[in-house]
Order: structure tokens, then sequence, then C-alpha cells
């Protein structure tokens, strides 16, 4: 009897100092909003707020804010179905998983929201991330461009659809072969002009010396042989370096457009 009043005299201080966050909240918000994460953040985690699914989303979304987005999807996961919050925190960790690049993860926290125009854009957005056609078609289907918070970004999205599946792409093999014809045409094609002009000037010039030294010294003088290795090196230096512009071309232009797609699942979700 004397061990559970001391185990009673113990606990008690400890759950009376315990507080629901619900009184906090316009503070916090006041913080968050203000960009002050990290005193929001120090403020959770100096109180002794009891557990609550207001207390793991008002964390996650700090931790949000503040950029700490492998924590915030910790605590967005904590909020269970059946919240008020649920939604909201599948919501946001979704997009934590965009900016983290977990496009699969996101995807399937999106795919268990309720139905609604914003759960379709949002699959529509990672579709494109996982260069999923046939899920963003899908998905696209449910566009009414009538919500200001999304008709935007329906756009946009529309039209990196396009770019992707639609248009044709730069070929690299194509870069080669014109570099092939003409050195530097390649890099030209992959708007690299500078090294466009560079490449013809260099492999004219080693073409031109080889060309006059065979002339004047013949094929197998040591000058006509260096002078031809040194432009056929170039030349083979050209025809792959701009196959490999053109991979490169394709590659940051499909990294702009993630970018630009996680950037507008951004918006309208953190608008809620």
């Amino acid at each position: 009897m004397k061990r559970l009043l001391l185990i009673l005299a113990i606990a008690l201080p400890a759950a009376l100092r315990a507080q629901t966050i619900t009184q906090d909240l316009p503070f916090i918000d006041y913080l968050i909003g203000n960009n002050l994460t990290r005193d929001a953040l120090a403020w959770l985690e100096g109180s002794s707020y009891a557990p609550s699914d207001t207390l793991d989303f008002t964390r996650g979304l700090t931790l949000y804010t503040a950029n700490k987005l492998d924590l915030a999807t910790d605590s967005f996961a904590k909020v269970p179905a059946g919240s008020p919050y649920y939604e909201k925190s599948l919501m946001f960790g979704a997009v934590s998983h965009a900016y983290l690049g977990n496009y699969a993860e996101g995807l399937g926290l999106i795919a268990a929201c309720p139905d609604s125009e914003l759960k379709q854009y949002g699959i529509a957005a990672f579709s494109l991330l996982l260069n999923d056609k046939d899920g963003y078609e899908q998905a696209a289907k449910n566009f009414t461009y009538q919500d200001y918070s999304l008709a935007e970004g329906e756009k946009v999205f529309g039209e990196i659809y396009s770019s992707r599946f639609e248009s044709r792409q730069k070929s690299p093999a194509l870069a080669g072969i014109m570099s092939a014809v003409v050195p530097g045409a390649g890099k030209w094609y992959a708007g690299r002009k500078d090294e466009a002009i560079a490449s013809f000037l260099t492999v004219g010039v080693f073409a031109g010396l080889t060309a006059e030294c065979w002339v004047k010294k013949g094929p197998k003088d040591w000058r006509t042989i260096v002078f031809g290795t040194l432009g056929s090196l170039f030349y083979i230096g050209n025809i792959y370096g701009s196959y490999v512009s053109v991979g490169i071309y394709n590659d940051n232009l499909r990294d702009a457009q993630n970018n630009t797609v996680v950037f507008n699942l951004h918006v309208p979700i953190r608008n809620l």
C-alpha cells in the first residue's frame, strides 16, 4: 500500500504538469507564421504536452516549415486515421516525401486521402515525378480548372506532360551524327553555342595544320602525324561531347520540370 502511494505521489505531479497543446496553438501558429520555427520547435520540445494527434500534427508542421523533412514525415505518420488532422497529415507527409525524392511513398500517402480534386491533383503530380504517363492521364481527367488554388498548377502540369510525353525529345544519337558531319553542330543542337564554336574552330585548325603538313612535308612527317593525331582526338571528343551534352540537357530539363511539379504540389497543400 505504501509503495502504491509512493508511485502515485511521483506520477501525479507529472500528470498534473502535462497539458494539452490546444491552448497554445495560437502562439505556436504565430511563431510558425513569422518564420520563428526554431523557437516553435524549442517551445514544443520544452513543454510537457499530453500525447495527442494535435501534438503530432503540430510538431510535423513545425518540422516541415523548418525543412526538417525526415523528422516531419515521422510526425505526420503518427496521426491516426479518424483524426481531423489525418488528411492534412497525409498531404503534408506526401509533399515532404516529394521534396526528399521519395516519390513512390508520397504517391501512396496521396492515394490514401479521401477522393477530391486535390487528391487527383496530387496523384497527377506524383505520376509526372514517376514518369507514369497513364497515371497522369487518368488523374488529369478530374481536373476542372475551376478551383483557383489548383487551376494554375493544373495548367503547368499539362504543359510538362506535353513536353515530356508528346513533344519529341532531343536525341543524343542525332547530336553525335551532327557533330560527325560538322564539328560542333551537335553541341549547338544541345544549346551550348560557345562550346559548339570552340569545337568547330579547334577541329578546323588541326585539320588545316594536318593538311598543310601533308602537302608540304608528306604523310610520314612527325608534324603531320602529331597534328593529325591531335585533330582526330579532338574530332572524336567533339562527337562524344555532343552526345553527352544532349543527355545532360535532357536530364537538366527533367530535373527542372520535377522541381516545378514539387513546387506546384506544395502550394495548394501549404494553403491548407
